[in-house]
């Protein structure tokens, strides 16, 4: 079973590796068990992670990053392509265990290090002629080459390849152009602020004059591919494209500008040095070396997917990009007969998805103030008999700015009809370009209804979904009529009902669906009980799925922690606070509680002083009366004699003069 090492594997140019290498394999078992009637055994991609990233489906085992993996991974697999300048360090590990390898080679093995045109930087160019730019530079000055002062450390990877000696083991560098395509790497910020419809900046130190040096990445994994296989005896490869050979030079103010044009709102600002110097990987945006191809590396591989450069190919990246980034528009017709429904949900689904939002009433509303001729126009009717033709002209223009086009839309409020929609949308159904479908169509000079020389709009794409809302034409009546605002009568609302339900009964020809363009569209029918839009809600959300788009951005993550955490610190410091007061309540309930107790203490105290001394006052005076007297002629007795023993002598003696009768004992 032949196996493949890609390092790295998670990032742009790992995948596209491991997905060429699956592909071709593909194709040639699928040869050889045509031919031969035999199973041809199927290729292994072996892989290695940077922490925190997760294993791509196209590679079918994990390497560890420890010595004894690396030596495993270099000792069975056949392929090994090291990406030197996104896992440097990994790289020098791979090397130091390659370089430290003893055992004899099983067949012959070939080693791929990937490195950049960012060690040409700052070598010196050919000669100019007659005030041209002189040759491009190509492989055969790859010793005079000088680098980027970032990326002295890549020539020293590289120079470590190419004095491997072994036997068996063929050793490659490839510098490659700065990478586009298949989602984005380098230039994703760019591409991303310009699906989200913000000003491009222009990353540069001087003047984006710099004629960038590219290759497209699927371009450069069938390159290094293809070299894996090749006998020549070269040692050192540029991949670049032909972008820089162009007519039209691919420089870095000329390719932001078609960005923010094809993709974006249109507007690149300058941006400050200081600002620029700030920005992860600035130095790619400042390479302007002329460099091409030489012979060698043109006669390995012709490239084909993007062989004239990004500026030439971008309307195909920029598909690229969505469709990688599953960031494809998201397009919903909003309809039904229940308006308000329609309009609340609309408003949800549109926040929910982060998608515009196109209400035809307000669109041709906020078109009546310019001072346009359409605006002109638009003024000649009352804003609720405005002719169709004119709606579909300001939402044409409302659906393909460059966020409807990016992101898609939620449209409500038309069309109605099937003449309608074909005022907005194509007759035909897309054929090509499923994700992209947008019409390029001009407008199209058209008489009006009154001869009044009205423009047909340009046909902005058919929807992707088509969400039909109704409800029972009482309940949509009753609150109707339940809302002054609306200022409907209800025969006016009964009318309105009854044209719905014309224009749209099952297979009527009069119905949008009846469009061709529309009629592929499968209409999700929703049926709104109890006036409550919630269950519709989840049922829409069910049918479109995910959002397309990037999710929070780093600035609304930073932010939603903020306010997480003021929450979070809130309730922290609220809970602390009540548990203080509830303390404090607490120990004044304790001492209220103890003082009450000290008071019935000292009361109960004070009642038994009392009732002491009253139970007290009668032995008292028996005790003067009757036993004093005696007791104290007995002591004086005693104090007089001094006998040996005075308690006896005092007992004897009270005895003998009782003053109590001798019959009060018996």
């Amino acid at each position: 079973m032949p196996k493949y090492f890609v390092q790295n594997c998670s990032s742009l140019v790992g995948k596209a590796l491991a997905e060429t290498f699956k592909a071709q394999d593909k194709e040639q078992r699928a040869e050889g068990e045509g031919e031969e009637g035999e199973a041809v055994e199927k290729l292994e991609v072996l892989g290695s992670l940077k922490d925190g990233e997760s294993k791509p489906i196209q590679v079918d085992r994990i390497v560890g990053s420890d010595a004894a993996s690396l030596r495993s991974a270099f000792e069975q697999c056949d392929i090994c392509v090291l990406d030197g300048l996104n896992a440097y360090e990994e790289s020098k590990d791979f090397l130091a265990v390659v370089s430290q390898f003893e055992k004899a080679l099983e067949g012959t093995k070939t080693l791929i290090l990937i490195s950049s045109v960012m060690t040409w930087t700052h070598t010196t160019p050919n000669e100019e002629i007659e005030g041209e730019p002189g040759a491009p530079l190509n492989e055969s000055d790859f010793k005079k080459r000088r680098p980027h002062s970032n990326f002295k450390e890549l020539i020293n990877l590289e120079k470590m390849l190419t004095k491997l000696k072994m036997e068996g083991l063929t050793s490659r560098v490839v510098a490659a152009g700065i990478t586009y395509g298949n989602g984005e790497d380098v230039l994703f910020p760019l591409f991303k602020k310009a699906w989200m419809n913000e000003p491009l900046p222009l990353l540069t130190l001087s003047d984006g004059s710099n004629n960038l040096p590219t290759i497209h990445v699927q371009d450069l994994a069938e390159f290094v591919i293809a070299l894996s296989t090749s006998e020549s005896e070269q040692k050192y490869f540029l991949a670049v494209d032909d972008g820089q050979l162009q007519e039209t030079k691919q420089t870095l103010a000329a390719v932001t500008q078609k960005i923010a044009e094809e993709l974006g709102a249109g507007t690149v600002e300058p941006m400050l040095k200081e600002e620029v110097l700030l920005v992860r990987d600035f130095q790619f945006f400042q390479v302007g070396v002329l460099v091409e191809m030489g012979e060698a590396g043109k006669g390995v591989y012709e490239l084909q997917h993007s062989k004239e450069g990004l500026l030439a190919n971008l309307p195909k990246v920029i598909q690229e990009f969505r469709e990688r980034n599953r960031i494809l528009p998201l397009r919903t017709l909003m309809h039904g007969n229940d308006e308000l429904a329609v309009h609340d949900m609309a408003v949800k689904l549109a926040a929910e998805y982060k998608v515009p939002h196109v209400r035809a009433s307000d669109a041709v509303a906020a078109a009546r103030e310019g001072e346009s001729e359409l605006a002109t126009e638009l003024k000649k009717y009352e804003l609720d008999a405005t002719p169709p033709a004119l709606v579909a002209q300001v939402l044409s223009a409302a659906l393909t700015t460059s966020s409807c086009r990016n992101q898609g839309y939620f449209l409500e409020g038309f069309p109605a009809t099937k003449e309608q929609a074909a005022l907005l949308f194509p007759e035909k159904p897309p054929e090509a370009e499923e994700g992209e479908g947008e019409e390029s169509a001009e407008p199209a000079e058209e008489e009006g209804e009154e001869g009044s020389g009205q423009k047909k709009a340009v046909l902005v794409a058919p929807p992707e979904f088509v969400f039909v809302v109704e409800a029972a034409d009482e309940d949509i009546k009753a609150k109707m009529l339940a809302m002054p605002d609306l200022k409907i009568t209800e025969e006016a609302a009964m009318q309105k009902l009854v044209a719905y339900a014309g224009d749209n009964a099952v297979d009527s020809p009069t119905s949008i669906l009846a469009l061709p363009s529309l009629a592929y569209v499968e209409a999700i029918n929703l049926t709104l009980k109890a006036n409550d839009i919630e269950p519709l809600l989840k049922e829409a959300c069910m049918a479109m799925q995910k959002p397309r788009n990037f999710g929070p951005s780093a600035e609304e993550l930073a932010a939603a922690k903020a306010i997480a955490d003021a929450e979070a610190a809130e309730a922290k410091a609220k809970e602390q606070a009540e548990a203080a007061e509830r303390e404090e309540r607490e120990r004044e309930e304790r001492e209220r509680r103890e003082a009450l107790e000290a008071r019935r203490l000292a009361e109960l105290q004070q009642q038994e002083r009392e009732l002491l001394e009253v139970r007290s006052i009668p032995l008292r005076t028996y005790l003067m009366q009757h036993v004093i007297p005696t007791l104290t002629e007995g002591l004086i007795e005693v104090c007089k004699q001094r006998p040996e023993d005075p308690v006896d002598y005092l007992a004897e003696w009270l005895f003998k003069n009782n003053p109590v009768e001798d019959d009060h004992f018996h």
